[in-house]
This record gives C-alpha cells, sequence and structure tokens, in this order.
C-alpha cells in the first residue's frame, strides 16, 4: 500500500515597519477597488515605482534567500467591515502579504485547502494580524480577509517570480 500526500508550504517572517516605512507606504494613492467597490481601498490598478523600490529595499534579501523575485506590488488599507473575499493569486508563483499597520481587531489573512470553496475539508490556517508580520505563501492558495472590526488595517502584498537556480 502507498500513501500519497500534498504539501502547501506558508512561510511568516517578521520585517520591523519603522516611522518612515510606514510613511512612505502611506504616501501611495488608493482607490476603491472597481469591480466591488464596499472592498477595500487600493493601489493594484496603479503600477508604483515608490513601492517597487521599498519593497526591494525592506523585503528584496528575505525574497533572495527563497529565490524569489517581487513581480508586482500594491497596498490595501481595510476601513471598518472592509473585506476581500476568497481569492488566488498566480498559479504559478508565490504570493506575499506585509502587514504595516493595524491591532489585535484588525482582520486576520484565513487560508484555506487547495480546491476551497468547492472542496471544504475544515481545514484553514489563521495568520492573526501583527505589524510587521511577512507572509509568503503558493499564489494558488485561497486566502481571504474577513469583515475588518478596526479603520486601521494596512498590508502591502503582491507577486514573486520564483528565479531559476544557477
Amino acid at each position: 500500500m502507498r500513501k500519497h500526500s500534498f504539501v502547501y508550504t506558508i512561510i511568516e517572517d517578521h520585517v520591523e515597519v519603522d516611522k518612515a516605512t510606514k510613511d512612505r507606504i502611506k504616501k501611495i494613492p488608493l482607490t476603491k477597488d472597481i469591480v466591488r467597490p464596499e472592498m477595500n481601498l487600493t493601489s493594484f490598478y496603479q503600477t508604483s515605482e515608490e513601492l517597487y523600490n521599498l519593497i526591494q529595499d525592506k523585503l528584496g534579501s528575505i525574497f533572495s534567500k527563497l529565490n524569489l523575485k517581487a513581480k508586482h506590488c500594491w497596498v490595501q488599507k481595510y476601513l471598518k467591515n472592509s473585506y476581500h473575499s476568497v481569492h488566488t493569486h498566480n498559479p504559478k508563483g508565490k504570493s506575499f502579504v506585509w502587514f504595516i499597520e493595524g491591532n489585535k481587531n484588525s482582520s486576520p489573512l484565513s487560508f484555506y485547502d487547495v480546491g476551497y470553496p468547492s472542496v471544504d475539508v475544515n481545514k484553514n490556517i489563521v495568520c492573526d494580524f501583527v505589524p510587521g508580520k511577512l507572509i509568503i505563501f503558493p499564489g494558488y492558495m485561497p486566502h481571504e480577509v474577513r469583515p475588518n472590526k478596526n479603520n486601521s488595517r494596512l498590508i502591502v502584498s503582491g507577486n514573486l517570480d520564483e528565479l531559476q537556480s544557477n
């Protein structure tokens, strides 16, 4: 008899968010989501060289150790009752979320097994909001942010390319 299983890895790290970094992130222009205006404020629809450079500066060494490189990044601000429904990112690469500003009342990030919501095995991973927490995960993993309970949930999120090993 053989037994097979799939393993998905979610990496958690911590990268301190100093005042200067937070101030730079807060200057990135945000707009309402075009498709679902009841959701969060986002910079997803605008490319920001300033944000990309900041991410390379603050997170680039961690990404490099994991053979990853930032491809696309954006800021999201959640007001009270803002949310981001279950979704996935790129099917081949990795994605990241960096918690910038919030508190214990800021909604956590919840991950579900691949196939959710069509296949629900009642297993999920919840990453509580702690400023500075960096989460790197397979882009194909379903995840969501349920309605926020305060006005101060600020994150940077993005997609990562996997670099070829030499």
